[in-house]
This record gives C-alpha cells, structure tokens and sequence, in this order.
C-alpha cells in the first residue's frame, strides 16, 4: 500500500510542483492587496452579513450635521420627482427588461455602492433605454434629450455622429461579404497593419467588447506575469487584456520575456 501511494507521489510530483510554481507566478503578478486576489476577497467576504444605509445614514453617513442633511434630503426628494415623473415610458419599458436581461440587473446593482443601493431603488427609478442620438446626447421613449454622462471616453469625444457614420462606411465597405464568421476581409490588413505601428507590436488581437479582451488576459496571467486590473467594469466582471495562444520567439525576446497587453 505504502509502496503504491510512494509510485504515485513520485510521479505527480513534477505535475504538483510545475502547477504549484505557477500559481505562485500568478499571484505575483496581481496586486499585492486583497483587491487583487478575487477568489480570496469573495473568501472573505462570504461570511459577513450583508448592510445597507437606512434613511438616516443616507444622508448622514459622513457625519453631516442636521441642516445639511435637510438642505440634502430635499435635493434628492426633488430629483427623485422629477425623474420618475418626465421619462415613465422610459422607466416602464426598462422594468420590463429587467427580469430577462442579466445586464440591466447588473448596471442597477453597481450604479452606486452597495450601502446606498436599496434606498436609491426604492425612491430614485431611472429608464436604461434610449432610441436616438445626437452629438453626446440620447433620447429616451419619451422623447427626452440629455447629455450622456455615463458613456465611453471616444464617445463623449468625438460624439455619437463620428461613430455612426464610421458604422455607415465601414457597412458598405463589407455589406458584400456580410457577416462571415471565420475567414476574414481584406480591409483587416490594413487595420491590423495601422494598430502594428501604433502600439509597437508585432502582433494585434480583436475583441469584440472591452470586456471580452480583459478576461482574455486571464488566459494570459497564467502563463506570463503582467499587472491586473484593480477597478472598473471589466475587472468586476472578470479579472485581466490581450492573448497571444502562440506568441512568436522573436516577439518575446522583442519584450524581454515578457508579453504586454492591448485593449480593443
């Protein structure tokens, strides 16, 4: 029996200590604070009970004194009206979404941190759906124009009407073809060729969302330490950028054994 159990520790040896070392690599390269270990934060976290501000610590929760908290309880009740009263066709038609769409559960769990959260959806109810854009406005089913705050940098910079035009162009430009799945258009030479020069790289991934390409670099964390992401959408959702399944020699050696990361 001994002489069994030695065979077998003898031989999964090498396994154990390859993957152990590893790991070790792995957790070297994320940060050294709990906000870098997910599994071990979600650990910890387990055990503790679940909190949330009630009226009082909504408005207090900094220490305020009794006026301020007057003057800010009088602001919200006055944003709360006038939200859930001018956009209710927008508000109704994103209740309904919610039960069958995970993305709009998640968009309303981390709009603001978790202790503000139970009291902000009870009295302050926003509508996620929007059928027009102009510059760096939306415009909700009630026909309502605002200024999208929460959108993405390029957005915000260029304006909603630079990417719909480049959508435009680059759907005639293919519309021939249409949406092959596997073999590629001619056109990504010249894009794969013009992000080359930019990065510096001499190797290029696409991704179809920001997220899909942080939790790409899972992939890669586990074969090659690079820093991880500590905050942000894609690193709640996952945990790391860019894979290179066979990275050439000269392009390691071009980094110093080390592979960088690109975002999409």
């Amino acid at each position: 029996m001994w002489t069994l159990l030695s065979v077998v520790l003898a031989i999964a040896a090498p396994w154990l200590v390859r993957r152990g070392w590893r790991r070790l690599e792995l957790s070297r390269a994320k940060h050294p604070s709990i906000a870098g270990h997910a599994r071990l934060a979600r650990r910890f976290a387990a055990p503790l009970p679940y909190y949330g501000y009630d009226e009082h610590q909504f408005f207090a929760c900094d220490g305020a004194t009794a006026d301020v908290v007057v003057r800010r309880r009088a602001g919200f009740e006055r944003l709360a009206a006038e939200l859930g009263s001018c956009a209710p066709a927008s508000i109704k038609f994103s209740d309904s979404l919610a039960g069958g769409l995970s993305d709009v559960q998640f968009m309303d769990a981390y709009r603001v941190p978790f202790q503000f959260r139970d009291y902000l959806r009870e009295h302050v109810r926003v509508g996620s759906v929007f059928d027009e854009s102009r510059g760096v406005e939306l415009r909700d089913l009630d026909r309502r124009w605002s200024y999208d705050v929460g959108g993405s940098y390029g957005v915000n910079l260029f304006g909603y009407d630079f990417y719909k035009e480049c959508i435009a162009a680059g759907a005639r430009r293919v519309e021939v073809l249409g949406p092959v799945l596997g073999p590629f258009h001619p056109v990504v030479r010249d894009n794969v060729e013009r992000l080359k020069r930019l990065s510096g790289h001499d190797e290029v991934s696409f991704h179809m969302s920001g997220t899909e390409a942080v939790m790409q670099a899972v992939r890669l964390a586990q074969r090659t330490r690079i820093d991880r992401p500590r905050a942000g959408l894609h690193a709640a959702r996952s945990g790391a950028g860019c894979d290179w399944s066979e990275e050439s020699s000269s392009a390691r050696a071009a980094r110093g054994g080390r592979a960088s990361g690109c975002r999409s």
